[in-house]
């Protein structure tokens, strides 16, 4: 996940190498993912992330806690892990904390954390009244102005500080003494769906890292990120191309697609756009991608509204040989880099999930991608 510093020839290399991360996100309580992140390198995962909520909680569920922080004591309990956010929102700290927080953990760690960034939920920073975000149309700008403060005051000297006079964020005459040892800086991942947001992420990210596509549709969209990186003299090759997946993986095939339409069909509650693409444009009304905002359990309501089956095209679930077939179906349409979200409801299939990927799955691509 780190930039190489010889060039981009070795970061194409990186990112074009097949790899398995592990998603630590709610209802997992606090003491249980850091001990399913150790477990993670442990059995031999590429990298861990993180998800990031605030406020987001519904009764019953785990307390959510800060990603930094996990991230942070990840970081001493492994040896060699990358991990990365995924993702943090532009709305509740400001772009220089955030610069700040990159450059101490990347001088602890060297080289370990990747930035991961996308436009949040109004659950988590709703609540904040006075620095509650912007419209939905005002995020591509919130967005494409938060990294030019990070990258500003990342190579900020005290010669010649950062100033930077945008929409929303204003800076002046700024100083970061403590630089990132990564050079230039720690990566930057998007989690970008929108058109505008795609094209930024092809002019100016390290990754994509978007989540519930099917392979034809994310093959569809790689290539309008793909297009805006070329278009702004870039090679799309060296922009890393992840996908966060639902996955559940089963010797019992029918527990397991059932398990994983049902997470799907919550999932979709969140992408009309993506209804309309599947064939499905009376399913869309505006409180999809609303209400689920609101509260996760909104999208539970939400989502029997959403024929069963659907689900399964958004997630990778089934049988280690059917997951295989799966995933070859997102690697032929871009995907490199699958951050999966496992089935944390259920600790019984928790378990099977993550031993048929350390013992078949993950195996079987790394002989592939073997020279």
């Amino acid at each position: 996940m780190t930039r190489d510093s010889a060039g981009e020839g070795d970061r194409r290399a990186l990112v074009d190498r097949v790899r398995f991360g592990f998603y630590l996100v709610e209802p997992v309580a606090l003491h249980d993912a850091l001990e399913l992140g150790v477990c993670a390198e442990e059995r031999g995962f590429d990298l861990v992330a993180s998800c990031e909520n605030l406020f987001w909680w519904d009764p019953g569920q785990a307390p959510v806690w800060d990603c930094f922080t996990v991230l942070a004591t990840l970081a001493e309990r492994t040896d060699q892990l990358p991990l990365m956010t995924n993702v943090i929102d532009p709305v509740k700290r400001h772009p220089a904390v955030v610069a700040h927080i990159l450059a101490t953990l990347d001088n602890i760690w060297p080289g370990r954390f990747t930035l991961g960034i996308g436009a949040g939920e109004i659950a988590n920073y709703g609540p904040l009244v006075d620095v509650s975000g912007p419209p939905p149309h005002r995020f591509y700008t919130r967005t494409r102005e938060f990294i030019e403060v990070l990258r500003g005051v990342w190579a900020s000297t005290q010669e010649e500080p950062f100033s930077f006079e945008g929409r929303l964020f204003q800076v002046e005459d700024a100083h970061l003494s403590l630089k990132p040892v990564t050079e230039p800086h720690p990566p930057i991942y998007l989690a970008a769906l929108g058109e505008r947001m795609k094209q930024l992420t092809g002019q100016v990210a390290d990754g994509w890292t978007p989540v519930i596509y099917t392979p034809e549709t994310y093959a569809a969209d790689w290539r309008e990120v793909s297009a805006a990186a070329e278009a702004a003299g870039r090679d799309s090759r060296a922009i890393d191309r992840a996908l966060t997946v639902s996955t559940v993986v089963l010797s019992d095939e029918q527990k397991a697609r059932a398990f994983g339409d049902i997470v799907g069909r919550v999932m979709l509650t969140t992408r009309p756009q993506l209804l309309r693409q599947l064939g499905y444009p009376e399913l869309v009304d505006e409180r999809l991608g609303v209400a689920r905002t609101a509260s996760p359990m909104a999208g539970v309501q939400l989502a029997r509204q959403i024929p069963a089956g659907l689900g399964e095209h958004v997630t990778i679930c089934g049988t280690a040989e059917q997951a295989i077939r799966r995933i070859e179906e997102f690697i032929a349409a871009g995907v490199r880099l699958f951050v999966l979200w496992p089935p944390y409801e259920d600790a019984e299939m928790l378990g099977e999930t993550i031993e048929h990927y350390t013992s078949t799955i993950m195996p079987y691509f790394a002989a592939r991608s073997s020279p």
